[in-house]
């Protein structure tokens, strides 16, 4: 098919988008653009370690600023009843394609919490959620919220492990398999 010169519909080639008149223009609406009667702000503080374990999340200070309307942790997703985010691939029909081991075996998936709670496993992982009347409020509020970390080894490469499995706490990974050099196959 050719839409203005366009050949759509297979792969490689170019796919016809609809919003560049729009956007470049400057008549596009982005989330920042909204501003709606009795709107919430919130800005996520996030860790700054690869990998590390939370001693306190002290948002005492953070709750206590004017204009702030909840500070959430991690301990208080879990009496709501708010659990995991499940990976994307585990949830039956988001996943175009099926994703299987090709022995057959179980696939692994990560389920992540909304809000951390006894580790962080990587740099930017949310740790708690400052919400406030205003997004200058939300932020300001967000830099009173005192988290300590005990900083744990972080695997940074994928050539070796970050220590050996005796250190408690520690980043490990299994010894390595021999490999084949079949590719990986996606079976629809």
């Amino acid at each position: 098919m050719t839409i203005k010169g366009v050949e759509t519909g297979g792969i490689g080639k170019p796919v016809l988008r609809k919003e560049d008149h729009r956007l470049v223009t400057g008549r596009g609406r982005y989330t920042l653009d909204v501003d709606l009667p009795g709107q919430a702000h919130a800005v996520i503080v996030r860790s700054p370690h690869a990998h590390a374990r939370l001693l306190s999340v002290d948002t005492a200070a953070a709750g206590a600023a004017p204009g702030v309307l909840a500070v959430l942790t991690g301990a208080d997703m879990t009496p709501d009843g708010i659990g995991l985010i499940p990976c994307y691939s585990a949830i039956a029909g988001l996943v175009d394609l099926p994703l299987n081991n090709s022995d057959g075996s179980d696939k692994r998936t990560t389920p992540l919490p909304l809000l951390a709670t006894d580790k962080v496993r990587f740099v930017g992982d949310p740790v708690a959620a400052v919400i406030a009347e205003t997004a200058a409020a939300a932020a300001d509020s967000a830099e009173l919220v005192a988290v300590e970390y005990e900083p744990l080894a972080a695997v940074t490469a994928t050539t070796r492990p970050a220590t050996s499995a005796s250190t408690p706490g520690s980043a490990t990974r299994r010894p390595p398999k021999r490999r084949s050099r079949a590719p990986i196959t996606w079976r629809a």
